[in-house]
């Protein structure tokens, strides 16, 4: 039997967030937003009733508008060690200038050795830390991806950060890098510490402002029972 053309009005959607609203409202109770004209139609036919000129989605259709999206993936800057390399620079500068002032040549080609195996060293040590490392925040939680050959991942849900904590020394300051931990009420990972990271002011402020999204957003924490 068809369908009233009053039971179909009922049926209509909202065109920004998908949930259903009175045929008569000018303004979604949902998200606000304003409603379309809505286009004459015959009544036995409901999916000619549209809402902002698009077909409305059928009853069983779930849309959520909370999709968790991307916001900042990152890793440890290669800036971030150039205080360790100018210290190195500096070593290597003073021991060939005492190498060549009171030794002679075997010992100025042993300094040389010296200098380039531990460049080689630190080099690999730093490739190591910023390839082994990779940091994804969306707007729902927060990934730490650890390891090359074999990687872990640690994810940290936002609803559940208690505190932010950003540490930078002077030259962290000045080359804007430094690291953040994370504090939160997770029993498996309490604290997620982001190590060497560029600009950690702007991902503590993401954090801070997508961690009060998904509390206004009304979401749950499932706590151990």
């Amino acid at each position: 039997m068809p369908q009233t053309a009053e039971k179909l009005r009922a049926k209509l959607y909202c065109h920004a967030c998908g949930k259903r609203i009175h045929p008569a409202s000018r303004f979604c109770r949902h998200c606000g937003a304003k409603s379309l004209a809505k286009v004459n139609t015959p009544d036995n036919d409901p999916k000619k009733f549209l809402t902002g000129g698009k077909p409305a989605p059928p009853p069983d259709v779930h849309h959520d508008p909370a999709q968790e999206l991307p916001v900042w993936h990152g890793r440890p800057a290669w800036r971030a060690f150039s205080p360790t390399w100018l210290v190195w620079f500096a070593m290597s500068v003073a021991l060939l200038l005492v190498a060549s002032s009171y030794g002679g040549r075997p010992l100025v080609q042993a300094v040389w050795v010296f200098i380039a195996g531990s460049g080689v060293g630190l080099f690999v040590r730093d490739a190591l830390i910023v390839y082994s490392r990779r940091y994804h925040l969306t707007t729902q939680r927060l990934f730490v991806h650890r390891g090359i050959l074999v990687r872990v991942t640690d994810q940290m849900e936002l609803i559940r950060v208690d505190d932010v904590r950003q540490s930078q020394s002077i030259l962290d300051r000045i080359l804007n890098t430094g690291h953040l931990e994370i504090f939160s009420s997770d029993e498996t990972d309490e604290t997620i510490r982001l190590r060497s990271i560029p600009d950690p002011e702007h991902v503590a402020e993401e954090i801070r402002v997508n961690t009060r999204g998904v509390r206004n957003k009304g979401s749950i924490a499932v706590e151990k029972i």
